[in-house]
């Protein structure tokens, strides 16, 4: 069969910001293959971009609700107790996977683009139909197993476990965790529901999101795991990140136009309300800093006063072209965001609230453009403090070095280029 007669079916978890756009950008490209496309989701705040770009869409029910949504981002961040079952009954996933299989049988898809969609995880193998799941690299396996996933700050609670736990311990107790049953509990009424439809449970966080291929929308240069120490199945494709085309108002170009260091701030749709308040309210302490502020989901861009000729917030902004209008960008560490300022050549301050995120960030500050505060440790002056070391130039150097080494790579056309080679039994030996 050529390629352009192939059907994908796309899903993501349409409240996450990062795991929609690259869904949707993924969605783009193979529909510029020729390919048929049609994308599904479960609810989502950001569904209004797939029709506007140009692709065919059907929301299924039962949705996801916003408020089940923010208790599965507290168990992800571990917020919430370890163990706390996701907010989603056995009755909602099998209703979930049934309205996927219905869409299958409508749609007739050759191979499913799963995202992290959960109710996939169901309904994809059920129907036997070939997957495409995409994660962030700490969800390797070997990630894991090569000891590289550090303790999330949320979950060092103590002085003993933030300053006297040595790293390398921390880094053991995780990978036992992560590679043994962590999931179990979090995931009983998903467990009951694949049992319904005669599937075996999954108890960890790596089997649950393993598809027939994994992407990886990253690089070994970012990531510090070597393309030949992937676990097989597992592939890096590069970057990917939204291109949305949000309208970048005026206002952003007036503050930047000012003297001083433009500081571009977000937290993406998973940082906490009360920290972008800290960081903004910092910020705005130096008049020396122009700040121009993304407050997704997170909250109201009132909230954090009235504009002024050196500080702009709004909801949503094209983020690509306003990290690489910045000096430094101070983010949350999402994939998305972190890859885009890597892309931009923009040094980064990182404030993480996963363990995803914490890696993000560790990765390209191990290259030289970026410095973590730790979440435990975020304060006014702290902040202001590393911003002033994030402005020397010997970290713009650096950054404008990663910027090429990204920049060489179409995470998107590789992204596209293994989902066909799936279809047609010619993907390369993973590595």
């Amino acid at each position: 069969m050529h390629r352009s007669n192939f059907k994908w079916a796309f899903f993501s978890y349409g409240h996450n910001l990062g795991d929609f756009t690259r869904a949707l950008e993924t969605a783009i490209g193979m529909k510029k293959t020729g390919a048929r496309v049609k994308f599904f989701n479960h609810g989502g705040i950001h569904n209004k971009y797939i029709a506007e770009a140009g692709i065919d869409e059907k929301n299924l029910q039962p949705e996801l609700t916003w408020e089940q949504h923010k208790v599965i981002m507290d168990i992800n961040r571990y917020k919430a107790a370890v163990g706390t079952p996701l907010p989603i009954s056995k009755e909602q996933w099998i209703k979930m996977a049934e309205a996927d299989l219905k869409a299958f049988g409508d749609f007739q898809p050759d191979g499913v683009y799963a995202g992290l969609n959960l109710s996939c995880m169901i309904s994809v193998p059920y129907a036997k139909l070939p997957m495409v799941t995409q994660v962030p690299t700490v969800n390797c396996p070997a990630f894991i197993h090569h000891e590289m996933y550090n303790m999330p700050n949320t979950m060092e609670r103590n002085f003993f476990m933030r300053y006297v736990l040595p790293g390398v311990v921390k880094r053991k107790i995780m990978k036992k965790v992560l590679l043994g049953d962590s999931a179990k509990a979090s995931l009983t009424t998903f467990n009951e529901a694949r049992a319904h439809f005669g599937l075996k449970p999954i108890y960890n966080i790596t089997d649950l999101f393993r598809g027939d291929i994994t992407l990886l929308p990253d690089l070994p240069v970012l990531s510090g795991l070597a393309e030949d120490d992937l676990t097989p199945g597992y592939y890096y494709t590069g970057p990917i990140f939204s291109r949305i085309d949000f309208l970048l108002d005026n206002r952003i170009k007036k503050v930047f136009a000012r003297p001083g260091i433009n500081v571009y701030c977000s937290l993406g749709s998973s940082g906490y309300p009360e920290t972008l308040r800290l960081i903004v309210k910092a910020l705005r302490k130096n008049p020396a800093l122009n700040v121009v502020c993304s407050t997704t989901t997170i909250m109201d861009p009132g909230e954090l006063g009235r504009r002024t000729d050196n500080f702009f917030a709004t909801r949503f902004l094209p983020a690509a072209q306003v990290t690489e209008m910045a000096d430094i960008a101070v983010l949350h560490g999402g994939q998305g965001t972190i890859q885009t300022a890597a892309w931009a050549g923009t040094p980064v301050v990182g404030i993480g609230f996963q363990a995803e995120q914490q890696a993000n960030i560790d990765g390209i500050a191990r290259r030289g453009m970026a410095i973590r505060i730790p979440l435990y440790a975020v304060s006014e002056k702290r902040i202001l403090k590393t911003v002033k070391e994030i402005s020397k130039e010997k970290y713009r150097r650096k950054a404008a070095n990663i910027r090429k080494q990204v920049r060489a790579v179409d995470g998107v056309q590789k992204s596209v280029e293994l989902m066909n080679k799936l279809l047609e039994g010619s993907l390369p030996e993973s590595r």
